[in-house]
């Protein structure tokens, strides 16, 4: 009787380390995932660590991977669209007033291009969503870009890095999804 009953505890440890064992290996692979998406961007520091800190991606896919940077960058874009209109409410000088009034409408694109870049995404269209998220990114350079011309000190020159390069990874992460679809293109045209 005793005899049995270690076998049967031997028997459930060995099968609770299996089912241990394997969820572990499972959470490694998508965590390599991440890492190996990531060092396909502009800036893999920022993909990683903006990727592991949701929860989501260690059970997505690269689409899914590209649909949380997206989601990621419009929310960054939400908040800079509203600072940068408390921003115009306080501006002094008529130059920044005007950067600002200029990057209120960048924002505005911002937002447009990333809905539209999910939009695309989720319906496999892989190249418009690219374009979106690159006009998103490009979007924020240009709100730097007035400071830079007009010879002013941006108070937005943290949120438009961050914006373009949140941008430009996700860009980065749906040329990869991109890139799939031509090859498979290729091999079905062959």
């Amino acid at each position: 009787m005793l005899g049995r009953r270690i076998v049967a505890l031997v028997f459930s440890l060995l099968l609770l380390f299996s089912v241990h064992q394997s969820s572990a290996t499972r959470n490694f692979k998508k965590v390599d995932l991440v890492e190996q998406v990531c060092k396909t961007t502009m800036d893999p520091s920022l993909c990683m660590s903006t990727l592991r800190s949701n929860p989501r991606s260690s059970s997505s896919d690269v689409k899914g991977l590209a649909h949380i940077m997206l989601e990621v960058s419009l929310n960054k874009g939400s908040d800079n669209f509203a600072q940068v209109k408390k921003l115009v409410g306080k501006a002094t000088d008529p130059i920044v007033k005007q950067c600002l009034d200029d990057c209120v409408m960048q924002y505005d694109l911002i937002i447009y291009h990333l809905n539209e870049a999910i939009h695309y995404l989720e319906s496999n269209s892989f190249i418009e969503a690219n374009s979106h998220a690159s006009g998103a990114a490009d979007d924020a350079e240009t709100c730097e870009d007035c400071f830079i011309e007009l010879k002013r000190p941006s108070p937005l020159t943290d949120r438009n890095n961050l914006s373009v390069h949140l941008g430009g990874v996700s860009r980065d992460i749906i040329y990869l999804l991109q890139k799939k679809g031509d090859i498979i293109y290729q091999l079905v045209k062959s």
